[in-house]
């Protein structure tokens, strides 16, 4: 596995950054989504967190064109994208992103948000998932956390009490914002994405429209296609907890922690992220 991670690097190389991507927005009904697409061969997908935007994969996108068809997007509500947020909805306009590219399987690699995003096309799809990565991944549902930790930061009320600039500000100095003191080029590729959030799920809440459930962890458990769980060994306690519990509930999963990362860490540490991520697809096979 080491040499196709290698392999793969050394191919990176001769990948020009956007020389073969192409993309635009995709009508998905009652928002417009903003997507790219780079290299071809199998679908590999990744699916960013709450408050960023695509432009976060641009380490992965160039990394792993040569082998396969990176497909990037923004969230409804999100970068570039428009419509409101609505995380029922998240799964389906996945769905239509890949209908509409002609991908009928693809291996789906979500951060944070995007894990649960991730997570749901999957136990709703399962048929075209070839593999799995949940990486920083939030509680399900159901997951058994105490009560005081099931509320969440006060994203909104900041946000409507202080402004934009005061939230991203907070979240700048919060512990999800951790990156390595020697990689100053990563926390401030995270504060450009975050500069092009404008908290219309905060200040403009939508109802939900409940077309896809989210996973639960008895829907996680059914799972029977390669899944990998990824952290940082910086990542709040919580996100290693919560993928701790999954990797023991989902059969055949695999552990990886990613050594002086935090809730990015593919963004701090892309060579350690991009081997592991290489290694895992290349072992991938899906279970029957």
């Amino acid at each position: 596995m080491k040499v196709l991670a290698y392999v793969l690097f050394v191919a990176a190389l001769s990948v020009p950054v956007g020389a073969q991507q192409r993309g635009g927005m995709l009508d998905v009904g009652t928002a417009q989504l903003r997507y790219a697409v780079m290299g071809s061969g199998p679908a590999l997908v990744f699916i960013n967190g709450w408050a960023l935007n695509y432009s976060v994969w641009d380490d992965q996108a160039v990394a792993f064109a040569p082998r396969y068809q990176v497909v990037r997007y923004d969230l409804r509500g999100f970068g570039k994208s428009t419509g409101h947020s609505d995380e029922t909805g998240d799964a389906d306009d996945l769905r239509i992103l890949l209908d509409s590219l002609g991908v009928q399987s693809a291996r789906l690699v979500g951060l944070s948000r995007g894990a649960s995003v991730a997570a749901s096309f999957a136990t709703r799809w399962p048929e075209r998932v070839d593999a799995l990565v949940l990486y920083g991944t939030p509680p399900t549902p159901d997951f058994p956390l105490p009560p005081e930790m099931r509320g969440g930061p006060p994203f909104a009320a900041i946000a409507r009490a202080h402004g934009m600039d005061s939230l991203r500000k907070w979240l700048d100095a919060s512990p999800v914002a951790w990156y390595p003191p020697d990689r100053p080029q990563a926390a401030d590729k995270i504060r450009k994405a975050l500069a092009d959030y404008d908290g219309r799920d905060l200040l403009d809440p939508r109802p939900a429209s409940g077309r896809v459930p989210p996973a639960t962890l008895a829907d996680l458990s059914r799972l029977r296609v390669p899944v990998l769980l990824i952290n940082g060994d910086h990542d709040m306690p919580m996100m290693r907890l919560i993928a701790d519990t999954l990797a023991r509930r989902i059969p055949g999963a695999k552990r990886v922690v990613i050594v002086n990362g935090g809730h990015g860490a593919h963004v701090a540490q892309p060579e350690a992220f991009n081997r592991e991520l290489a290694a895992f697809l290349g072992s991938t096979r899906r279970q029957e």
